[in-house]
């Protein structure tokens, strides 16, 4: 079974970036990966509009899409803003070993960055629903990592994404020798088990 790391945070936070460089690595080590952008995800299936519904519509598709990939096989890396805990719950809900990741960045910085210049497209006006100004984002509880991209440098904060995406595929391997090496019935106590994550 292959991780899905879930990268969500504000606009220019760095997610997008984050996820590229740990697909390259990731491929490099022979992995098949499915990298979903948000923004791209929303153009090429055609998901308009940031009304609340909107939002819990696109990422509904999203989380299918990526349940579709994770059956080829594949580790799955989405870059998406998930402003909404009701949409993280579903995922821990219905996505096999997932990983969520807060790229966390704070406000100041990000109009400072304006990767995008919605930051200065909503200061005059011009930009309705912009998650973290004029929409909600609900503040992570149960992130998996949280990357401060505004006090860590590119390569720090890509470290860190990289060290969990190493934890979570040796995780991965652990349980199939488990399910390779036990059999389903008689399983022994937890205290067996226990000798295989040491």
């Amino acid at each position: 079974m292959m991780p899905i790391l879930w990268l969500l945070g504000l606009s220019g936070s760095g997610k997008t970036t984050l996820g590229s460089l740990l697909r390259l690595y990731l491929e490099a080590q022979g992995h098949e990966v499915e990298f979903v952008d948000g923004d791209r995800f929303r153009r090429q299936f055609g998901f308009g509009g940031f009304r609340p519904e909107d939002r819990l519509r696109n990422i509904d598709a999203m989380r299918e899409h990526v349940l579709q990939a994770h059956a080829q096989g594949k580790i799955c890396i989405v870059a998406a803003i998930t402003p909404y805990e009701c949409m993280r719950q579903k995922n821990r809900d219905q996505l096999p070993l997932y990983r969520e990741v807060w790229v966390r960045c704070s406000l100041r910085t990000l109009v400072e960055r304006d990767t995008k210049g919605f930051y200065a497209r909503a200061a005059r006006g011009e930009m309705d629903l912009l998650t973290g100004v004029s929409d909600a984002f609900d503040e992570p509880a149960r992130a998996d990592r949280i990357i401060d991209t505004d006090r860590l440098s590119l390569a720090e904060s890509y470290m860190a994404l990289r060290d969990l995406a190493e934890e979570t595929l040796a995780e991965s391997r652990n349980w199939r020798r488990v399910r390779e090496e036990l059999p389903l019935k008689n399983m022994p106590d937890r205290s067996v088990l226990n000798n295989y994550f040491l």
